[in-house]
């Protein structure tokens, strides 16, 4: 069963329109959007482990003007 997470991204620079269209594009990314408050954009990702959402994490942290990714496994539903 796939694993799910939700990741709480801060832009520092950059528009979160543009970093949004970028974390579509990483694999294990469901969706993307931009956000009003703490968070410039919020993404959902699934992977078969939660080692594999970490994972996302990481690349995610690596596009330029992202800041900061806090990632939110789900436990239960």
């Amino acid at each position: 069963m796939a694993e799910t997470a939700y990741l709480l991204i801060r832009v520092e620079r950059g528009t979160p329109v543009e970093v949004a269209r970028q974390v579509k594009r990483v694999p294990g990314v469901a969706g993307a959007s931009v956000t009003m408050g703490e968070v410039d954009v919020l993404a959902v990702a699934q992977d078969e482990s939660t080692k594999g959402l970490a994972d996302i994490g990481r690349r995610i942290q690596a596009i330029e003007g992202v800041s900061a990714v806090s990632v939110c496994v789900v436990i239960g539903s």
